[in-house]
């Protein structure tokens, strides 16, 4: 999600990493990206799953709008998007693949989940020697619509602390159906706890 959270708002250009792979293409603050790879980008979220959802090495056409001209860029994706690696195959055009292990688990909850890498938890903020599941999916119409959100960080859920995806899906699938699940999750740069029922 680096390429959106970290340089885009609603599709504008609001910032560019220097050496970055965004920088390296040529992308500059204030362009607004309005095509990915060959397809519109009608908002940020569904600019967050084409990056997520492409290859690292892989490189891309990316047509902004500059003073009011169109430019085609080509940027080459490299740690633009981290989550990608668990996301990617689930997300890629191979799409009779089965989804990665650290997902599994949070099925009834509406989840897919994520690892947290060092890098995304630095550009986080997560404190020191946090880690938790990052929310890389959410379904609209599962029980953690409108409480979770793409990119919450999972800590804990029901107090027991959560490292990893995995960890995750763990203690989601240990919760029985009809019970709360009490949700501590990292977002705005903030704990915050949240209480979902698993269908």
């Amino acid at each position: 999600m680096p390429l959106t959270v970290e340089i885009v708002t609603a599709e504008r250009v609001v910032d560019v990493e220097p050496g970055g792979p965004a920088a390296k293409g040529g992308i500059e603050r204030g362009d607004v990206i309005i095509e990915y790879n060959g397809r519109p980008v009608p908002n940020t979220n569904d600019l967050v799953k084409m990056v997520m959802g492409t290859k690292p090495g892989t490189s891309v056409g990316v047509k902004v709008m500059r003073d009011k001209k169109e430019l085609t860029l080509h940027v080459t994706v490299d740690e633009l998007d981290l989550e990608a690696e668990q996301q990617g195959p689930r997300q890629s055009r191979n799409d009779n693949r089965s989804e990665p292990p650290d997902t599994q688990g949070s099925e009834s909850f509406g989840l897919t989940l994520g690892n947290v890498t060092p890098q995304l938890a630095r550009r986080l903020q997560l404190p020191s020697g946090r880690t938790g599941a990052l929310v890389t999916d959410v379904d609209a119409s599962g029980p953690s619509a409108g409480v979770l959100r793409q990119g919450d960080v999972i800590l804990s859920v029901n107090r027991q602390n959560v490292s990893s995806a995995a960890d995750a899906g763990r203690e989601l699938q240990r919760i029985p159906s009809g019970r709360i699940a009490q949700i501590l999750v990292w977002r705005d740069g903030a704990e915050t706890f949240v209480t979902v029922k698993k269908d």
